[in-house]
């Protein structure tokens, strides 16, 4: 999984990039052509995992990744143009986006437009995404044109062609109208029809409000939230610099400083859940000596589809997946005690896995 990292200049982007990665990035404003973005890969927090490594004591304990991707600031206007376009072209690949919007006021940090406005900084992230999106579009759609107009080749890609251009036509309307991809109604076959576009407007957002350290209390965050919150879009505050200050302690540090400034939980697990949420991910676990790991799969994936996260020869030599609940087999204290009690469960290849799943796949060698 990977979330690129959004906003204008200013707005904290590289704070809260080094906050969620422990990354030691320098925060300044930077908009060169050839910038590339910061990247950081970074484990997932699960304390389920930890319990179960705890438990097991394995000789290696291996958590989910998550993959971070931090672009330069964008300016308003740059939707379009080579290197705006460029900018949001490295996005397009992210399964999400995170948006920082600047809801603190420093008078060393100036604001591009002058003020501090959440709300008209995300008018500005959200047009520059329409008129990128807009931009692909228009120009594949010049060339379905003609290919429509002079179909040629077997009648099942003709077909697909035309299925094409008429969800792009759908499309260019819909962004035309100022409203995102993800408004344009969809079955399964037409997103995996459009997934090589990666359209900016069509991905799961978490807009965060990068606020001072006493938060937001000024009704800004309930605005955000009521304009922007829905099944697709989630809106949360963050303390950035705070949150940046805290990935630098230690662990026993962090309890402290965590403890004195009544932060429940440190940013990174946050977002981090609030993207498996948008993205509809889950996590199912394997035990044993040697390793305790964690693996990511959507929700709704079959036993087979696990497997197959796993290695694609366990998928296709499937026999059968034994399966316990992570809190059962803790109950238990191991899988012998769990198969006694009968918690442990055989399961066939169209089970579908359940968050917090600890599954062992039973394969032909």
């Amino acid at each position: 999984m990977e979330i690129g990292i959004m906003g204008l200049p200013g707005a904290g982007k590289t704070v809260v990039f080094n906050a969620l990665s422990r990354a030691k990035v320098p925060v300044a404003t930077y908009s060169a052509p050839s910038t590339e973005p910061n990247r950081a890969v970074v484990k997932v927090p699960d304390a389920r995992l930890s319990a179960l490594a705890d438990m097991y004591r394995p000789r290696k304990v291996t958590p989910a990744e998550v993959n971070y991707a931090d672009v330069a600031g964008l300016a308003q206007g740059m939707g379009r143009n080579g290197h705006g376009a460029q900018l949001l072209a490295q996005l397009r690949t992210s399964d999400a986006l995170l948006m920082v919007v600047r809801g603190f006021t420093d008078d060393a940090v100036a604001h591009p437009h002058g003020i501090v406005d959440p709300e008209a900084d995300l008018d500005v992230l959200t047009t520059e995404m329409l008129l990128a999106d807009l931009g692909v579009v228009e120009k594949r759609l010049e060339r379905l044109d003609k290919e429509v107009r002079h179909a040629r080749g077997p009648e099942a890609e003709q077909q697909k062609r035309e299925r094409e251009h008429a969800l792009l036509k759908a499309i260019q309307v819909t962004l035309d109208e100022g409203k995102p991809v993800r408004s344009v109604e969809m079955d399964g076959d037409d997103d995996r029809l459009l997934r090589g576009y990666g359209f900016l407007t069509q991905k799961p957002w978490v807009i965060l409000l990068n606020t001072d350290d006493s938060g937001a209390k000024n009704g800004v965050l309930g605005r955000l939230q009521t304009r922007w919150g829905d099944a697709r879009t989630r809106v949360e505050p963050i303390a950035g610099k705070l949150e940046m200050d805290l990935a630098e302690l230690s662990s026993a540090e962090a309890a402290e400083f965590m403890a004195a400034w009544e932060v429940a939980e440190p940013a990174l697990d946050r977002v981090i859940q609030l993207s498996y949420e948008l993205l509809d991910l889950i996590s199912f676990f394997t035990v044993g000596d040697d390793e305790v790991r964690a693996w990511t799969v959507r929700r709704g994936s079959s036993a087979v589809d696990a497997a197959g996260a796993i290695h694609t020869g366990i998928a296709k030599a499937f026999i059968r997946a034994e399966v316990v609940a992570w809190d059962d087999l803790l109950d238990c204290g191991g899988l012998v005690e769990s198969r006694k009690r009968g918690v442990l469960r055989s399961e066939g290849r169209t089970y579908v896995v359940r968050d917090g799943d600890v599954a062992h796949f039973l394969h032909n060698a």
